[in-house]
């Protein structure tokens, strides 16, 4: 594990007595300024003055975007990776399902949907701004330390390196976009320049929006000057392959930036705002122009004829996160939302995925399962899960053995593929069709798992598909009735809004295992039709319409912090209250079953 220390929950693991931004009481805890690893540099910010220490800072720090936590020994730590992201975000969007109450570090856990579940405030991290500050603010003002040829003597030299700020400059916005999507807003600024008084500014969704929106251009217009070579840029992505996640190819970083605007703009895109515009240049804050512009560019974003998405390769030498997790430690399992839809679908990455329970499944009387493939309903009960021999729910599905080394993606092509499909649909110059890219999309998202091209023409013409009910064999009381019914195959008779909900429910098959993104769409479309959680113990969380956003715990130490956030968000500061792009989800009617009925006024 690395020095420095992200969370208390963490600190507390390694023996440390670090402070950082989030703990395992959610609290909103001041600062993680001491950096007490000698390849990152120290607190006194010595990447300010020597661009060797800066360079070394970055190589730490970017791995930090998503917590996928690569270590400098080549080991993945996935310790980070689920305080942040598996017992929070990844159960709400429906792909994996927590399955222990105790853990090897933090609290224990009630339930999934309790305000105080000690994991809430998990993703709220500044690691990656902590290790970016240098880069940001010093890229043209540290100097490399060189031998003169002449004299032998160590000498500084000045190089400005633009480049390196502009990828800082991405490696924020994706941090910070999500945090916001997250929690609604952040105290970017006070982030980026490390501000140690207290209490930290929070900023509002829509400005730091506003904010990212500039950054990326400027980010894209300097590595379109600068064009980093491949050993240039191995200085701050690392020279091992399985490091690097572009393969040091300076076009890479300008379409994730690119795609991230697109992602962003749609995510937006009922939000009005005020003062539309953002930027030095006053450039229009509207999703159209943003995401039309992304697209537009003549680099533009991830593309389906891309080789490769933005994305740290494993190569068959350190487990991914979630096999760790779930195959290691016993501590996630398939969530029952996506065992469904994939068999709604009749998807063949169900079986390329995951595998049929080795050992037996049981219920309480006696009754065994059917050999299959089965997941746990989110929100249920917690209970602590063993091996797969152990009975209960440890034989239900945790990542197949032939995916043990799934590269760890931070963007997609799929995404930005289906992301085109849905502007199509509004109207907007996206480069195809709305069948066209839905089409491509799916492709891509099967044959990517080496899916035979028969049995993708036979999953594209699918027009009826049966509603699959969820049986939970080892504890029948948590059956719930199918919610997807739509088919797979393209009709321009649809309605716009069916057709949305088929472009949105095959993007979140073809983004697993990205769960931040699966659930922001969720919340803004009410698509995939997921399963709600058993037991919800959250205060002005309605079961159906699901949690809204991540909430943090009033504490003695974060009162001037929590007041901010609760003004900025113009609501209660609970799970309850809509971050500033979820406008739709308010007005939405429930049928005679009290099912959400998504209308997003296409």
């Amino acid at each position: 594990m690395k020095k420095v220390i992200i969370s208390t929950c963490l600190a507390a693991m390694c023996g440390g007595a670090l402070l950082s931004l989030s703990s395992c009481a959610d609290e909103l805890k001041p600062y993680p300024w001491i950096v007490d690893d000698p390849n990152a540099g120290t607190s006194e910010n010595l990447g300010a003055d020597d661009m060797d220490v800066l360079e070394r800072q970055m190589r730490t720090g970017i791995p930090y975007i998503l917590n996928y936590s690569h270590e400098p020994d080549g080991s993945w730590a996935p310790h980070n990776y689920q305080y942040n992201r598996a017992n929070s975000i990844d159960n709400y969007a429906g792909y994996w399902t927590t399955t222990k109450a105790n853990f090897a570090f933090g609290p224990a856990m009630a339930t999934l949907y309790t305000d105080d579940n000690g994991y809430l405030g998990g993703p709220n991290d500044s690691g990656t701004f902590m290790y970016c500050k240098d880069a940001l603010f010093s890229w043209n003002t540290a100097k490399y330390k060189v031998i003169d040829k002449e004299t032998g003597e160590e000498k500084e030299v000045l190089q400005p390196r633009p480049e390196w700020r502009a990828i800082a400059l991405i490696c924020e916005a994706y941090a910070a976009h999500e945090i916001v999507d997250f929690y609604g807003v952040c105290p970017f600024n006070d982030w980026r320049t490390q501000n140690r008084n207290i209490p930290q500014k929070y900023e509002s969704g829509p400005d730091v929006y506003k904010q990212i929106f500039a950054d990326l251009d400027e980010a894209v217009a300097i590595l379109k000057k600068a064009q980093p070579g491949p050993g240039d840029l191995m200085r701050v992505e690392g020279s091992d392959v399985n490091k690097t996640m572009t393969n040091w190819n300076w076009r890479y970083w300008v379409k994730f930036a690119n795609s991230i605007k697109l992602r962003m703009a749609m995510n937006m895109v009922d939000y009005k705002d005020a003062d539309p515009v953002y930027g030095p240049d006053s450039k229009p804050f509207d999703s159209k122009t943003i995401a039309e512009e992304a697209v537009a560019d003549e680099i533009g974003v991830l593309m389906p004829t891309d080789d490769r998405d933005i994305a740290y390769e494993s190569n068959g030498t350190w487990s991914c996160v979630y096999f760790f997790m779930g195959n290691s430690w016993n501590d996630i399992r398939l969530n029952a939302s996506l065992e469904n839809i994939l068999k709604h679908f009749n998807s063949p990455l169900l079986a390329e995925w995951f595998d049929e329970n080795s050992y037996q499944i049981k219920n309480s009387a006696g009754v065994v399962a059917p050999n299959g493939i089965y997941g746990i309903r989110s929100g249920i009960m917690m209970e602590d899960v063993g091996q797969p021999s152990a009975g209960g729910y440890g034989p239900f599905a945790q990542l197949s053995e032939r995916h043990k080394y799934m590269k760890q993606p931070f963007f997609k092509r799929t995404e930005a593929t289906f992301l085109r499909a849905e502007g199509a649909l509004r109207g907007w110059n996206m480069g195809g069709t709305p069948a066209e890219l839905y089409e491509a999309g799916i492709r891509l998202s099967l044959s990517e798992w080496d899916i035979d091209a028969a049995d993708i023409d036979k999953y594209l013409a699918q027009e009826d598909c049966d509603v699959v009910d969820y049986r939970d064999y080892y504890n029948r009381n948590n059956d719930i009735a199918g919610r997807v019914s739509i088919g797979v195959k393209w009709n321009d008779a649809d309605t716009k809004e069916l057709m949305l909900e088929k472009i949105i429910t095959q993007k979140w098959i073809a983004n697993f295992p990205m769960g931040a993104e699966a659930w922001t769409t969720y919340r803004r479309t009410g698509y995939p039709r997921l399963f709600p959680v058993k037991i919800n113990n959250m205060k002005n969380v309605d079961t159906e319409m699901q949690i809204r956003r991540m909430s943090y715990t009033r504490t003695p130490n974060n009162g001037a912090e929590i007041d901010q956030i609760t003004e900025l968000l113009g609501g209660t500061q609970d799970c309850g209250t809509r971050v500033f792009w979820d406008i739709n989800s308010a007005t939405w009617a429930k049928d005679e079953n009290g099912q959400v009925i998504p209308n997003n006024n296409l």
